[in-house]
């Protein structure tokens, strides 16, 4: 930042297309005129919300494009992968907050991947269900080929059963259920998935799973001609390997269903049902798909019709496992008494020779420890609150620090933002002390890359409208469980590892 100016800053800001020339003129005069200091301007375009952090690091940067595709505007970096990255945009016309998914530069000029993402984007647009996340638009922009999304606070489920090592029987039914309505929505309309895994399911703040990334869907057809016009249906290295140890067509129902009974299986046991490993001919190997470890393995006390519904879906002979959603669902239907059910999982240890042995069973509420190896600030004068919290998340694996000072808890950030991988505010006793200070995080550079919540009282619900929330920021307000704390820490450090696995 010191190697620009705040005058260069306002003009790089117009030409980019950030902000108007009256946006840009009004912050630089708010900040003091063409003299202003860099941080300043800095700090009155983020307390303003004209810029978001992800924006002033590009333009800091000097990058002079990447801000807009089409009429959306990017926010912030949500997600990548090796295909595409996914932004949080918004709409500059409507005003609607939007995710767009942009195929990587990379792949531009490759026919058959630019093929393939208009692929996905065509065949999902006309898809309208709960549990299917609709796609509003497709085009591209400067070379730039995007499609526009529902944007979905949440998580995706991969993350979710990292948090949820115990959760309840009938939770991970009603999200099974969920995904097999909106499987089923797709294929009455002529499309498989192709691509089913936990980490293309994102769950809402409200637990509805939807469907995501219809990268690698197949139009169901037996219109042999039609077949070769769409050219050929890619597949996952796991399609691929479970299609070819069973012999079945690319486009045939059950392997999705396959994937159904892994999900269930991994949701249930808290551990995936297939050997985890990124070596193809590992992943390819027959037996991965054939000896599948008894679901009884890793817990215990399922009642016989959940345990056949997996068994049945996941089975490796094609004619055994269901033949469509509908008897899925019906043989889910007639499980009883499945809310409040805590499932009791199993602790298996891997010993040197890298056998699994079975371990003590694990305790009726034993918790994953999802907060291994991380550290946490808490800033909050209470006592109660301070010893609570850090009992709290000290037993899910979090190292925590605390501090009774909203100011030290800030300086302590700026001093050392690599030491903490999210910091705690509490206002209950601190109060707009504690707000000026979470707020200022997304001002300083130093600190707007850790992320951070704050928890205000429920009689606080002016510094709630006032909390100045991004994508590393989230708020909660009391009265609240350990259990959403925890999962607002988890969704904020996994978007914080996703930006840094990004650049």
């Amino acid at each position: 930042m010191s190697e620009i100016t705040s005058e260069k800053l306002s003009r790089f800001c117009i030409e980019t297309g950030v902000l108007s020339t009256q946006e840009s003129e009004n912050a630089l005069t708010a900040a003091g005129g063409l003299d202003a200091s860099m941080d300043a301007f800095v700090s009155v375009l983020t307390r303003q919300e004209l810029i978001t952090n992800w924006q002033l690091d590009r333009l800091t940067k000097g990058h002079r494009d990447g801000y807009f595709y089409g009429k959306y505007k990017v926010l912030y970096l949500v997600g990548a992968g090796t295909f595409a990255r996914v932004y949080r945009c918004v709409d500059t016309e409507s005003g609607r907050v939007r995710a767009v998914k942009v195929l990587r530069n990379r792949y531009s000029d490759d026919m058959e991947a630019t093929e393939q993402f208009m692929r996905e984007a065509r065949m999902v647009m006309p898809l309208r269900h709960p549990n299917i996340i609709p796609v509003h638009d497709v085009d591209s922009y400067k070379g730039r080929y995007y499609m526009v999304m529902d944007f979905i606070e949440g998580q995706n489920l991969r993350d979710f059963v990292k948090l949820r090592k115990h959760m309840e029987l009938g939770e991970a039914m009603k999200l099974i259920r969920g995904i097999c309505n909106g499987l089923q929505y797709a294929y009455n309309e002529g499309i498989t998935h192709r691509d089913l895994k936990l980490s293309n399911v994102l769950v809402t703040s409200k637990g509805q799973a939807k469907l995501a990334d219809f990268g690698l869907a197949t139009i169901v057809s037996t219109d042999e001609k039609k077949k070769k016009e769409e050219g050929s249906n890619p597949r996952s290295i796991d399609y691929a390997g479970l299609e070819r140890a069973t012999q079945v067509p690319r486009n045939d129902i059950r392997s999705d269903i396959f994937f159904v009974g892994c999900m269930f299986y991994h949701l249930l046991a808290g551990k995936p049902p297939l050997v985890e490993t990124r070596d193809r001919i590992q992943r390819l190997n027959i037996g991965r798909y054939r000896d599948i470890p008894p679901i009884g393995k890793y817990v215990t006390g399922l009642p016989h019709t959940v345990i056949n519904i997996v068994n049945k879906a996941i089975a490796f002979d094609p004619d055994k496992r269901y033949p469509n959603y509908e008897l899925l669902k019906s043989d889910l239907d007639k499980v009883e008494a499945a809310e409040g059910v805590l499932l009791k999982r199993n602790e298996v240890l891997t010993n040197k020779d890298g056998e699994e042995e079975q371990a003590t069973p694990a305790k009726r509420g034993e918790i994953q420890q999802e907060g291994e190896g991380k550290t946490v600030l808490l800033v909050d004068s209470r006592q109660k609150m301070q010893e609570l919290l850090r009992a709290q998340l000290g037993k899910r694996g979090y190292r925590v620090l605390l501090v009774s000072n909203a100011e030290r808890g800030l300086q302590r950030l700026q001093d050392s933002p690599g030491q903490f991988d999210c910091a705690i505010f509490c206002t209950g006793a601190l109060e707009e002390n504690a707000l000026s200070a979470f707020n200022q995080m997304r001002e300083d550079y130093r600190t707007e890359s850790v992320p951070a919540v704050i928890i205000v009282e429920k009689n606080q619900s002016t510094f709630a409208s006032r909390a100045k929330l991004g994508n590393l920021q989230g708020l909660l307000q009391m009265p609240i469980k350990v259990r959403q704390l925890r999962a607002a820490l988890v969704k904020l450090i996994s978007r914080k590892e996703a930006l840094e696995e990004a650049e």
